[in-house]
């Protein structure tokens, strides 16, 4: 076990930076991502090497969780048109919905079934809805290199963005849901969807106010420097608040829709009958994000390589569970592709983009820390050994495999 010291965190940073730079630079070549060498670099470095102790690479999971998804999300809602994401929001909602309680019924049956010595009925359902979203971060890094080999792919990344943002809360919600009915059986499904209705609302409606203010006050300080260090000084309390105030799970409606209000605030006064003459250098917002955003999509990449546990076992187990979902995300993309009339590019990528990430992580904690003493839980270490394959799996297989399946059964069509 390693000591910390500056020198190998700097040293971290920077090679990390200086990897996930030439593998962006080589991925027309090699058809790799970006994000599978700085994965595949955090491994060699933990449980591969030992270099760094992930003690307190786990202590930073709930900074990383806000510093990742507050960044990701806002570039989310700033590169936003806001015509596509109105057209999107049914199709990713559903999408999103339907995609997670099918998972959870049917992880749910499948592991309480072939694994009762670890999961009643319920609990395997909370680990159904742990892994039932995708995540915003692995997606975004996936999409973010599959437009060099996808033409006039906006309207999908929209959908799949949005998708990923609207499955964190519900996703949380869920979960945290599910852990009060196994732990205090009176705990009602009602209450939980009440829940989530609520965090989409309130949370959505904090990000505009914010937005809208934020965007008045660029509108004076246009001209001046600073600008886009002073967004962030109110992002990251919009993103607090809204998990503090509203509850987990809104932070990441906040701010994408602080961010959607920043870039979209004529187009949406407009619409409640407002004239406002406001002008913000959203060209300049952009350019400064997106190297913060690239910073912290490597690095969160790399993160998760650092904090991976390896198992024999839970490996094969979660690759069951892996090959479960991925035939799950195929029947409902179909189904819901359907009703909705998905395009034939959504339907495709909508199936082999399906990525999970840091809220998993997290939320696979949760058993061990409300039940450490074995209570209610049959197995709560159980929940990140599983977690940590099937995350790993979605993400490989939408980074590598699923840009080289799209652009043959694009092609084809």
């Amino acid at each position: 076990m390693c000591m910390f010291s500056a020198d190998r965190i700097l040293l971290l940073i920077s090679s990390t930076l200086l990897i996930a730079y030439i593998g962006n630079l080589f991925y027309t070549k090699t058809k790799i991502p970006d994000i599978v060498w700085v994965l595949a670099f955090g491994i060699v470095l933990g449980p591969v090497l030992g270099y760094f102790d992930k003690t307190l690479f786990l202590e930073l999971a709930p900074l990383m969780s806000t510093l990742a998804l507050s960044i990701i999300l806002f570039e989310a809602g700033i590169n936003a048109d806001i015509k596509l994401l109105i057209g999107s929001l049914r199709k990713a909602t559903l999408l999103s919905v339907v995609t997670i309680l099918s998972v959870i019924l049917a992880v749910g049956f499948s592991l309480s079934t072939f694994m009762p010595s670890s999961f009643t009925l319920l609990q395997a359902m909370l680990l159904g809805a742990m892994i039932g979203g995708t995540s915003t971060i692995a997606v975004f890094g996936v999409l973010s290199g599959l437009d060099k080999i996808v033409p006039d792919i906006e309207g999908t990344r929209t959908l799949l963005m949005l998708e990923s943002v609207v499955s964190d809360p519900i996703c949380i919600i869920s979960s945290v849901t599910l852990i009060r009915m196994i732990m205090m059986p009176g705990v009602s499904v009602v209450e939980g969807l009440a829940d989530i209705l609520k965090t989409f609302i309130l949370s959505s409606l904090l990000g505009f106010i914010m937005g809208m203010l934020w965007a008045e006050a660029l509108d004076k300080l246009r001209g001046r420097s600073l600008n886009y260090i002073m967004t962030l000084a109110v992002l990251f309390p919009a993103y607090i608040l809204a998990e503090r105030l509203i509850g987990e799970g809104g932070g990441p409606m906040a701010t994408l829709t602080f961010g959607i209000m920043i870039t979209n605030y004529g187009y949406i006064a407009r619409k409640f009958g407002i004239v406002r003459n406001v002008k913000i250098d959203t060209r300049y917002l952009r350019e400064v994000h997106e190297e913060i955003a690239f910073f912290i999509k490597a690095f969160f990449f790399v993160y998760v390589g650092l904090i991976v546990t390896i198992s024999t076992e839970y490996v094969v187990i979660g690759a069951g569970v892996l090959a479960l979902i991925m035939l799950i995300r195929f029947v409902v993309v179909s189904v819901v592709g359907r009703a909705v009339n998905f395009s034939r590019q959504e339907r495709v990528l909508s199936i082999l983009i399906y990525a999970s990430g840091l809220p998993a992580f997290v939320m696979s904690q949760l058993p061990l820390i409300y039940d450490p003493g074995r209570q209610f839980f049959l197995d709560p270490a159980v929940y990140p050994n599983l977690v940590m394959p099937i995350v790993l799996g979605t993400v490989l297989f939408a980074a590598i495999s699923a840009p080289l399946m799209a652009k043959r059964l694009l092609k084809e069509e």
